[in-house]
């Protein structure tokens, strides 16, 4: 399917603007993102953290842009899995936050799936 709608070039680069302010926000507070990413139970959190920046800021500017857009859907819809089932365990979370980290979790599939939406449309012939 290949879609041309100035529409959708919108939601990619709504998609897009959500992961690249979550990066900004990692680097601006880089010290408390490590720590976050430590207290998730990540081994190595810097690196961790510096891979979480590269992938979210890299992605979003791919999709937001239209370079790579593809792929890099693919690439962001995956690191989401990821990051959705080691933040947002709302099985393991005390009752006053389950529900909070339910509706997390719920949302983080909702953007996989616009990413995976992205990934499976062709791009348009220029």
């Amino acid at each position: 399917m290949t879609i041309t709608s100035p529409v959708f070039r919108i939601g990619r680069a709504l998609l897009g603007l959500l992961f690249l302010v979550a990066g900004i926000g990692k680097i601006t507070g880089f010290a408390g993102t490590v720590g976050y990413m430590g207290f998730l139970g990540f081994p190595m959190p810097e690196l961790v953290t510096i891979v979480t920046i590269v992938v979210e800021v890299g992605g979003a500017l791919a999709l937001i842009t239209g370079k790579f857009a593809r792929p890099a859907a693919l690439v962001v819809a995956l690191f989401t899995v990821g990051a959705t089932l080691a933040a947002h365990r709302f099985w393991q979370a005390d009752p006053a936050a389950a529900q909070a980290q339910m509706t997390n979790f719920l949302k983080n599939l909702s953007i996989i799936g616009g990413l995976l939406m992205v990934w499976a449309v062709k791009p348009e012939n220029k």
